[in-house]
């Protein structure tokens, strides 16, 4: 017998769950142990990925750090290589 291949994608995720992990996160952790559980987070998915689903993952964590900084990056003063600073 053929087993179904195993995946780390999902076709559709579980928004509700998600949505209440981050919440329970939000509300029951400090800020410094939030960034603590990210790091421990991310090293451990990066166990369960190949090159280019990291590579993926890293560029997404990117891309949402600097949606929710305070200062956009093209608002941001320029560093000495001319440029913005991020």
């Amino acid at each position: 017998m053929t087993q179904p291949s195993r995946t780390t994608e999902t076709i559709n995720p579980n928004y509700e769950a998600i949505r209440e992990i981050m919440h329970a996160v939000r509300d029951r952790l400090t800020v410094p142990d939030r960034a603590t559980l990210a790091i421990g987070l991310i090293g451990h998915l990066a166990t369960l990925m190949n090159r280019r689903q990291m590579d993926r993952l890293l560029a997404q964590l990117r891309e949402e750090a600097e949606r929710v900084q305070d200062v956009p990056p093209a608002r941001r003063l320029p560093t000495e290589d001319g440029r913005a600073a991020g």
